[in-house]
């Protein structure tokens, strides 16, 4: 039940905005002589299944934007309306596009179908030979698979031993590689950003935030550490000796830590390469047995379903030459049903669209030119609106 309005309380506006909508439409038509059920067919189209790649938005925007697009006289338009225009366009000829190809599908599996009746008396005759062919390759790509599965197992277990021993080789050389990529990215970004003065309030707290973890990491004194914060959150122009002494001061360890991490990584470099080169073999090898393995469970995947069409071949035959005419039929059906629905959109819908996108008028009836300028701004926006959400 709906809940009751108290006295004195105000209704919702909802419906006289709605009501207020419907008329200022209805009075847009009229003064462009345009029926609604014109009007009706674009709008149809704008919300047809198959313009499935409009998103929602934009398509509410092309909706709110008819009556001042498609609507006013092509002697009338604007840039930006003849813009909107050929958006209309586009999406109406995708749709048609989409139509004529599910005609044009549905007309070619009519056609297989017919064409199929006299492949099916033969086929009986030829499953039978090549059933005992079959059966014999098949056998045979089992054996293959097997002792492909045999190779990829061996070449897994090498690559886990391999892989366990550059775990345990690379523990301090990745840790040094980690840390010295993200002070690098601390120091040509986050500490930048603070000692140049580019970003303040929240956004300078946050990239303060993400200096603060890892300056407390790479030796500042404490007394620094203290006035860290006071010191990079301050404008360059607002910072006293002491602060710029400061900032000087982390950028020269942040500088420090990632040279010592630099050598680190560069004194490991031989090792860890040996190491990887040892992986990247291994795991080549598994890579090679793994597509051997592939390609033999394909050719045994053809084979056995080479075998299978092969046994019921001659059980089907009978049964498909019975089943041709309803198939036949019922291809046909699809074949008209997607031609009325093309024809439908066409005769309609498009022909709607042509109809409101080649009117014309008289200059009389141009509005004047600061209501024209005003609109066209508003359209401008909404079209800019519309195309960046497409």
């Amino acid at each position: 039940m709906a809940p009751k309005v108290q006295k004195g309380s105000k209704r919702p506006a909802q419906e006289p905005a709605v009501a207020s909508e419907a008329k200022k439409l209805k009075e847009t038509l009229r003064k462009h002589g345009i029926a609604k059920s014109t009007y009706d067919g674009v709008v149809e189209a704008i919300q047809h299944p198959l313009a499935e790649r409009l998103p929602d938005p934009v398509r509410q925007m092309l909706l709110a934007m008819l009556p001042e697009g498609l609507c006013v006289p092509e002697d009338l338009r604007h840039e930006v309306q003849v813009r909107y225009v050929g958006m209309l366009s586009e999406i109406f000829e995708g749709i048609m596009s989409k139509l004529q190809k599910s005609v044009d599908d549905a007309t070619a599996e009519a056609a297989r179908i017919e064409a199929s009746k006299t492949d099916l008396d033969s086929k009986a005759t030829e499953s039978a030979e090549a059933l005992q062919a079959a059966a014999a390759h098949a056998t045979d790509c089992k054996l293959k698979l097997a002792e492909a599965t045999k190779v990829v197992l061996t070449a897994k277990s090498a690559l886990c031993d391999k892989e366990k021993l550059q775990r345990e080789g690379d523990v301090a050389f990745e840790a040094a590689k980690a840390e010295k990529a993200a002070l690098e990215a601390a120091l040509s970004e986050d500490f930048r950003l603070l000692r140049d003065g580019g970003v303040d309030g929240d956004i300078a707290q946050t990239h303060y935030k993400k200096l603060e973890g890892l300056a407390s990491n790479i030796g500042l004194e404490t007394s620094l550490m203290t006035a860290l914060p006071t010191c990079m959150m301050k404008k360059p122009g607002d910072r006293g000796s002491f602060d710029a002494m400061v900032v000087v001061q982390l950028q020269d360890k942040l500088t420090k830590r990632i040279s010592d991490l630099a050598e680190i990584i560069q004194s490991g470099q031989p090792s860890a390469a040996t190491r990887q080169e040892a992986v990247d073999a291994s795991r080549s090898e598994l890579e090679s047995a793994k597509q051997a393995q592939q390609e033999a469970a394909e050719l045994l995947k053809a084979a056995t379903d080479r075998l299978q069409e092969c046994e019921k071949q001659k059980a089907d035959a009978a049964a498909n030459v019975e089943q041709y005419e309803p198939q036949f039929e019922a291809a046909r059906k699809t074949v008209a049903e997607k031609e009325a629905e093309r024809d439908a959109f066409c005769d309609y819908n498009f022909a709607c669209f042509q109809k409101l996108q080649s009117q014309r008028t008289e200059p009389k009836a141009v509005d004047d030119a600061m209501s024209q300028a005003r609109r066209q701004l508003e359209m401008a926006a909404a079209l800019e609106a519309a195309e960046a959400g497409a």
